[in-house]
């Protein structure tokens, strides 16, 4: 999905751009605009709620762990010790795994461990 609109996200990511360009070729981009272009950041990412970064953080974490094919969803819990939850689906929409977790490592590696296909047999050594 692609859009066009300038978010907090986008906004920092061109401002951070310009610098390079200001300290290479000084006469290209004003002093004015890289500031004007950062203030504008800033005012955006403060304006950002703290969860959404760590939901965003959260997904990447999960998303990183899934198979292709796979469709990762996140949520904050209601829970105090366990402050996130992800479902994980496949194409179909059939749940493959769900798990809440305490950090975003955590659950990732709970979905993970979800994951992974059973081992044949009860754990008996092979002859």
């Amino acid at each position: 999905m692609k859009t066009n609109q300038a978010n907090a996200y986008t906004q920092a990511l061109g401002a951070l751009k310009l610098i390079p360009i200001f300290l290479n070729c000084p006469g290209v981009i004003s002093r004015a605009t890289l500031i004007g272009a950062s203030t504008e950041a800033i005012q955006l990412l403060e304006s950002m709620p703290v969860l959404s970064t760590e939901l965003a953080e959260v997904f990447r974490s999960v998303n990183n762990v899934i198979s292709e094919g796979q469709v990762a969803y996140v949520t904050p819990t209601n829970s105090p010790e366990y402050p996130f939850g992800a479902v994980v689906a496949d194409a179909k929409g059939q749940i493959c795994a769900a798990a809440m977790g305490k950090s975003k490592e955590g659950l990732a590696e709970m979905i993970r461990l979800k994951l992974v296909p059973p081992s044949e047999g009860f754990g008996e050594v092979a002859a």
